[in-house]
């Protein structure tokens, strides 16, 4: 096969893990695109890419590559998705895809036709928990049929972690700038419940709530992996000036879920799926989890983005809720599933390493796992949407 090139858009967290990704698996970035020349050279040279360029469209005109990861901000994505569906490049896409469904579905309608792969890269659904739970729920089916899922978790994005610190303005805190638990972690729940469960969400309903209403504005902070780790005094925030922060911090949703068509109805069973950001499921600790519903027991994942531990809950005619817990068994996750994902960093690289080897082997013919797709991205869009708005039940394409 011909090396294949490729040419990252953005210059963040994101662009750094797509570009060491793609290389890993030999194929040459060409250049790193992004706005701010002092940044994208200092990236462009740490990881030993040859090109700092901003200006994205010359450098695709001149370059014309295989690939094109596209690791910017939401409000940047369709301009340089169109250029590059005309010059007949693959895409990965960061999420959110779009800003709205909208426009997620214009993005879809692009390429869809085409011969193109697009990879949409909510990648924790690669983590080996995810996989193995896929296995306990579906192959093993060791609580019989799912019933109901409910899903809680303590995430809520505040000022800070004390009352006497802030946090600064950041994208995330920007519905223009595609931020939001919503498009930022909504879009990996729902990637990891569709590979866990082998089903579709085929509808939605919920409500956004803003918790932020502004934030400092510290200019030179620019990674998002700085901005997590800083709090300023009060003091410190300010002598800085504050903007207006409309992204929601927290949700509460429902979803039905389906294998899919069948002859004898338009879906075969449904189940309902419930997911809220705060207080979450009460667990101890109280980190939230995946609770599993079954025929004949439930299976509980601790934890977002990496299900630790897993339980089991079995149930029979002899069982009652007072001694349910003595049936408990908790179920490591085998070593084959953690060996499949390719170890070249952290657990956030490792999982868009694991994307960029699917969608590649996808360009090249060769077998590979399913990846999501920009149609994901509309979907978990749509469904996005219907939340943000409280517009009651909305059908997502399944």
């Amino acid at each position: 096969m011909k090396k294949l090139k490729a040419i990252v858009v953005g210059a963040g967290w994101s662009a750094e893990g797509h570009t060491k990704a793609l290389q890993y698996y030999g194929v040459e970035v060409l250049a790193i695109c992004a706005r701010k020349p002092e940044i994208v050279q200092k990236v462009a040279s740490r990881l030993g890419v040859a090109e700092a360029s901003t200006d994205w469209r010359k450098s695709l005109l001149k370059h014309r590559p295989d690939i094109v990861a596209l690791t910017t901000p939401a409000i940047l994505r369709t301009e340089v998705i169109e250029l590059a569906v005309d010059l007949g490049c693959h895409i990965i896409s960061e999420k959110p895809l779009a800003l709205t469904a909208e426009e997620a579905g214009y993005i879809y309608d692009l390429i869809k036709d085409t011969e193109l792969k697009h990879g949409f890269a909510a990648t924790h659904l690669y983590d080996p928990s995810v996989a193995y739970m896929h296995r306990l729920l579906t192959q093993q089916k060791v609580i019989g049929e799912v019933k109901e899922v409910d899903i809680g978790y303590n995430r809520r994005i505040t000022n800070s972690t004390s009352s006497e610190t802030v946090k600064p303005w950041n994208w995330m805190h920007s519905l223009a700038h595609g931020g939001g638990v919503l498009n930022n972690g909504l879009t990996h729940q729902l990637g990891m419940l569709e590979r866990m469960t082998g089903m579709k969400i085929v509808s939605a309903i919920g409500e956004a709530r803003t918790v932020i209403r502004e934030a400092p504005v510290v200019p030179e902070i620019r990674d998002f992996r700085v901005w997590a780790r800083k709090e300023l005094t009060v003091k410190e925030a300010s002598k800085f000036e504050w903007q207006v922060c409309d992204a929601e911090g927290d949700f509460s949703a429902l979803f039905w879920m389906a294998p899919g068509p069948t002859k004898a109805s338009k879906f075969s069973q449904k189940i309902l799926v419930t997911m809220r950001t705060h207080p979450g499921v009460p667990t101890q600790p109280p980190i939230g989890g995946w609770y599993f519903y079954g025929s004949n027991g439930t299976l509980v994942g601790q934890g977002r983005h990496i299900l630790s531990p897993i339980v089991l809950y079995t149930m029979d005619s002899q069982t009652t809720p007072k001694n349910i817990d003595d049936t408990a068994e908790e179920l490591p996750v085998p070593k084959r599933f953690t060996e499949a994902l390719p170890r070249i960093g952290d657990d956030i690289q490792n999982k868009w390493v694991a994307l960029v080897r699917d969608f590649l082997a996808d360009i090249e013919n060769r077998p590979h796992e399913p990846y999501l797709t920009f149609q994901d991205g509309w979907r978990y869009q749509i469904a996005i949407d219907a939340i943000r708005t409280s517009r009651g039940w909305t059908q997502i394409p399944s």
